[in-house]
Order: structure tokens, then C-alpha cells, then sequence
């Protein structure tokens, strides 16, 4: 599966900059909300987790890949390696960071809003990339490498789909290194579209640009759960 590949060279080309900004945004949203507790959704390695729990909520997490949950248990978050449709908690909230909603097609969405809207009382805040991230920051070739490991992304955009390539080479002794490839796909949702399927209220979208564009390369969507 490409997202258990992108989970093994994911911390390889994170920006953590960035990341801690729009992970800090997300807790400015959910403390102007007054949110308690919440569940994060696409959890990953638990970094949002920690934040959070640092700055006073209650949170639990849950990620199809079962390596990033493994990380989360370490970090001290309580995680699961569930699809939110097989989850059975409630919470006050739910949050979905960095591209969760973009890794899904129509159909998979409107399925996941469904599960979404019955494990939340409230609010449901997620983000997005613009079609200018998608189309024009996102193409191209990143290369990143530690000691131990050499990965490579290559992405191309077109029919409203970002195809990324991953390869990765493991090192396994002094002269030998393993070769895995694999790819992963998002796709663009339009504000338009995601208010039709998810069957929930915008209640604010605010771009934001974490690497400096003069136009925004995410939204953070905050819905809200129609009575």
C-alpha cells in the first residue's frame, strides 16, 4: 500500500516548520470553537497528538497505517490503526490534518463524511490544498536522504489527481540496499464539492500559506453538524 510506504519517508521530507504552523492553527481554531475533546483522524505519528494534549484537550487518534500508530503509542497518544467507519466512540469534535481529505476520491468522501457526522457531536475542521498547491507547488521531483535511507517523489498533476511516485532505498548491510516503490493519489476537491457531499454547514474556511506563496496553498475548513 503507497500510504504505508509514504509513512516510512514521510519524516524525511516533512518541513517541520510549516508543520508546527499549521498544527498551531488548528489549536487556535478548536480553542476559538471552545472544543473539549476531539478525535484526530489521519493521526500519523502522533505529532498533533502531543500538541494537543499539551495545550489542554482531550484526544484520541486513529491511522490506516499501522507503523504510524505504533510511533503515536510511543509518543503517549492514544491511537488506533481503525478507519473512522469501523470506530465506534463519540466525540465532541473530529480533526483531519494535513491532506487527509485530498488522499480520497467523491466516493470515498461521501462514505467517510457519513462515518464523520456519527462519531461527532459539533464541529469537524480539516484541511485541503488549493488547486494552486496541487497544480503548481506539488509537481516535480524531491530528493531526501539520512544515514540509512535514499528517497525519491515524483509528482504530476492532471485530471485533477496529484500522482506520486515513491522510491525509497533501505540500506541492509555495507554494499547491499533494498528498493521499494509504490504510488499514492490525491485528488482536488473544490469548496463546492465538499459542502454538497459532506451534508454539513460551513462555518468558516481560512486560507493559509506555509510556505511563504503569495496565494494560499491549504484551507482550513471548519464544518459544522447540521441538527
Amino acid at each position: 500500500m503507497g500510504l504505508e510506504l509514504y509513512a516510512k519517508v514521510e519524516e524525511l521530507f516533512l518541513d517541520k516548520e510549516a508543520a508546527y504552523m499549521l498544527w498551531y492553527k488548528f489549536i487556535e481554531v478548536l480553542k476559538e470553537l471552545k472544543v473539549k475533546n476531539f478525535l484526530d483522524i489521519g493521526c500519523g505519528s502522533g505529532e498533533f497528538c502531543v500538541i494537543a494534549q499539551k495545550e489542554g484537550f482531550e484526544v484520541e487518534g486513529i491511522d490506516l497505517s499501522k507503523n504510524q500508530v505504533k510511533k503515536a503509542l510511543k509518543k503517549g497518544c492514544k491511537c488506533y490503526d481503525k478507519d473512522i467507519c469501523e470506530f465506534n466512540k463519540t466525540f465532541q469534535s473530529a480533526t483531519a490534518v494535513f491532506d487527509v481529505i485530498n488522499y480520497m476520491d467523491q466516493n470515498g468522501l461521501k462514505k467517510f463524511f457519513e462515518c464523520v457526522k456519527e462519531r461527532i457531536e459539533k464541529y469537524f475542521v480539516f484541511d485541503i490544498n488549493t488547486l494552486y498547491a496541487m497544480e503548481e507547488l506539488a509537481i516535480g521531483t524531491l530528493k531526501a536522504e539520512d544515514k540509512n535511507r535514499f528517497s525519491v517523489l515524483y509528482s504530476e498533476f492532471e485530471n485533477n489527481k496529484l500522482i506520486t511516485e515513491i522510491t525509497l532505498f533501505e540500506k541492509k548491510d555495507k554494499k547491499c540496499y533494498e528498493k521499494h516503490q509504490k504510488s499514492i493519489i490525491q485528488y482536488y476537491h473544490s469548496i463546492e464539492d465538499i459542502e454538497k457531499i459532506s451534508g454539513m454547514k460551513i462555518k468558516e474556511i481560512i486560507p493559509i500559506s506555509l510556505y511563504g506563496s503569495e496565494e494560499a496553498e491549504k484551507l482550513i475548513i471548519v464544518m459544522e453538524k447540521l441538527s
